[in-house]
């Protein structure tokens, strides 16, 4: 397994990540992970607030227009995330922290897909949401919160875990 990792950290684009002076490696992808999750969780949060009754002022079923922008954001964050662990593949792909964040974002996916189809796919989409969809929008928000706690946590996780 180590072999493997190291053979990842070699290939090109973890070279490039890891190496390149100029704001396309590290930063770069840093940057487009950091703007992809926001291009999910805002919009996100956003979804979730007005199903919990806390905006009601903001109408419902145009919230399903923001729905594209979190699949993008999403997208964004996969690829700029596996980028970003390739370049570490070794001190990464062994992190606990990191290893629980991706099921996490497995379980907020799952979520949000689910939310999408229970909420807005509904001919009879209405201003008011059923219990289930009300568990669903909280549960969503409660995910991506520990998605965004578990990332910043990555980079202290030996500390964390006194390795």
């Amino acid at each position: 397994m180590m072999e493997f990792m190291l053979w990842l950290e070699q290939t090109s684009l973890g070279t490039f990540v890891r190496e390149s002076p100029s704001y396309l490696g590290f930063p770069g992808f840093l940057f487009a992970h950091t703007l992809g999750l926001s291009l999910v969780v805002g919009p996100a949060v956003v979804i979730g607030i007005r199903i919990l009754g806390m905006a009601p002022a903001i109408p419902l079923k145009p919230l399903v227009r923001l729905f594209p922008f979190m699949w993008v954001g999403f997208a964004i964050t996969v690829m700029s995330g596996v980028g970003l662990a390739v370049a570490d593949a070794s001190n990464k792909l062994l992190n606990p922290i990191l290893l629980t964040k991706l099921v996490l974002i497995l379980f907020a996916t799952i979520n949000l897909w689910f939310l999408k189809k229970r909420v807005f796919d509904r001919a009879d989409v209405g201003e008011v949401v059923d219990k289930q969809g009300r568990i669903l929008a909280g549960s969503l928000m409660s995910l991506w919160l520990l998605v965004t706690i578990a990332g910043r946590l990555i980079a202290y996780w030996r500390a964390i875990f006194d390795v």
